[in-house]
């Protein structure tokens, strides 16, 4: 059961990393990200984790060697099985509106937009429109089928999902949206300012940080103030550059996995990411990063910071990946060096 959690919980944190980074990432000729891409996004942060979560439940007697050995992704397999099930118990259950959310955003994550929008439409037609999560559900299925509709009938339903439950993150991110598209930079600032005093996943808070940036540097616009920052509860600061011997070793388009851990060899508690340089890379690990909610990175003792450059792109060790590891004390609190300097053999 150990091992099934921990590969469960590294397959939340790669399959978040693997589909938000590139719809996050701004196109190479510049520009900001699409609407359609930073929904996306934000569907699959908010929404890997509960996935992951409820198709333990579903599918907890399933076996990852047989998918394994098939080449399959087990992370993938699992999750369409359990849509299948989900699929046949709405047939026979279809007022069940929690039901119809689940298979919304299982199907977002797939990448199956039509699915995900028929399943968040009966959603919200079953809750009859009351249920905040089911409307701005039902609001990004519509744009992640047609981009156009974030200037239409889905802006309607995410001021709709505002003034439903005004602390609902995910209205409060869109609704910020919907108002910056119309030129109301005073009521997106608002709400992204509010947003920033939640819980938010890594990559949608440096988001509405962006955005917050882009608004106080628009010429005519008063800057809001902002909430000071909360105090980090287990913050990894770190500095990461490959040894002279290795950089001509590093091949292009690595990626970079920085990873904490309790001790050696023990489980992750934090991983990040990222692609590799340009060095030196300075790289955070908080509590946002942690592989199971609720994880505090601080506490007794120090933790151990692996960085490695993954030559196939998968967070698991394998031959010819470069690293380097440091231990990282919290009492100190201060930045720390990891050297990439070593090859796994």
């Amino acid at each position: 059961m150990t091992v099934f959690i921990l590969i469960c919980g590294l397959l939340v944190a790669l399959t978040i990393a693997l589909l938000a980074w590139p719809l996050l990432r701004p196109a190479p000729t510049g520009g900001t990200v699409g609407p359609r891409s930073a929904i996306a996004a934000t569907v699959i942060a908010a929404a890997v984790p509960l996935l992951a979560f409820a198709g333990y439940f579903w599918s907890s007697d399933w076996s990852w060697e047989p998918a394994a050995a098939a080449g399959q992704h087990p992370g993938a397999v699992d999750l369409e099985h359990m849509i299948g099930q989900l699929q046949q118990r709405l047939s026979r259950q279809p007022d069940d509106v929690e039901g119809w959310k689940l298979l919304g955003r299982s199907a977002t994550v797939l990448g199956n937009y039509v699915l995900a929008r028929d399943a968040f439409t009966q959603a919200y037609t079953r809750s009859e429109g009351n249920d905040a999560d089911a409307v701005v559900g039902y609001a990004e299925s519509l744009v992640l089928n047609d981009e156009r509709a974030i200037d239409g009938q889905a802006a309607q339903l995410f001021e709709q999902a505002v003034t439903m439950a005004p602390d609902n993150t995910r209205a409060l991110w869109y609704g910020g949206i919907v108002a910056y598209r119309r030129g109301d930079t005073a009521l997106a600032q608002q709400r992204w300012v509010e947003l920033q005093n939640h819980e938010l996943p890594p990559d949608l808070r440096q988001m509405v940080a962006e955005r917050l940036s882009e608004i106080d540097t628009t010429p005519g616009i008063a800057p809001v103030a902002k909430p000071p920052a909360a105090a980090a509860r287990g913050t990894v600061r770190v500095s990461i550059e490959p040894a002279a011997s290795l950089t001509a070793k590093v091949p292009p388009q690595a990626v970079l996995f920085l990873i904490a851990r309790r001790g050696a060899g023990g489980p992750p508690l934090a991983v990040v990411r990222r692609p590799a340089g340009p060095w030196p890379m300075s790289l955070t690990l908080t509590d946002q990063d942690a592989m199971r909610p609720g994880t505090s990175l601080s506490g007794d003792g120090t933790v151990t910071v692996i960085a490695r450059i993954s030559r196939s792109g998968q967070p698991t060790a394998s031959s010819g990946d470069l690293y380097g590891e440091v231990s990282y004390d919290f009492k100190a609190s201060a930045p720390v060096t990891v050297t990439i300097d070593r090859i796994v053999p």
